[in-house]
């Protein structure tokens, strides 16, 4: 079974003000007091300005103009960038974060990892040890990022630790 995603995770406003700026749908809201904001390459194409190069090795949408959006972004809060690309077992996880105009973490990518890094950057803590920070704010609902977009129109509740 797969599971790719693509989006960022902040603050809900931060990502509401976003979404509707860029007239993207709505945020969903996380555990902790983040939401997260699932983007397709359809939603970056009408927002970002081509071309979409400069990509990091190991990612798929995370680009140069992307960035330069975000370090702006990231002077009203903190954002994480998370994808992940996996198909049966096998595939890789990135993300950066983005902090006071800067990256307060470098674009990694990895089997496992940068993700809960990412989180963890913006405060996310694991309530028990069978728990990382990905399943600790809700990541994990959904597999795929057009599953996220579908539910944002209806938040279910988020348990909260």
């Amino acid at each position: 079974m797969g599971h790719v995603i693509t989006g960022l995770v902040a603050a809900p406003p931060l990502l509401a003000d976003m979404a509707r700026r860029h007239r993207l749908h709505s945020p969903a809201l996380l555990a902790q007091g983040l939401a997260f904001l699932p983007l397709r390459d359809i939603d970056l194409d009408a927002f970002l300005s081509p071309p979409l190069d400069g990509t990091p090795e190991g990612f798929s949408s995370l680009s140069a103009p992307l960035i330069d959006h975000l370090l702006t972004l990231s002077l009203k809060g903190p954002v994480a960038y998370v994808e992940t690309d996996y198909f049966a077992g096998t595939g890789s996880q990135g993300a950066a974060v983005f902090r006071d105009g800067h990256l307060a973490m470098q674009p990694v990518t990895a089997h496992t990892g940068p993700i809960n890094l990412a989180l963890a950057f913006l405060g996310v803590k694991a309530r028990h040890e069978q728990e990382d920070e990905f399943e600790a704010v809700g990541l994990n609902r959904f597999r795929h990022t057009e599953e996220w977009i579908a539910a944002t129109g209806e938040q279910p509740e988020i348990p909260e630790p």
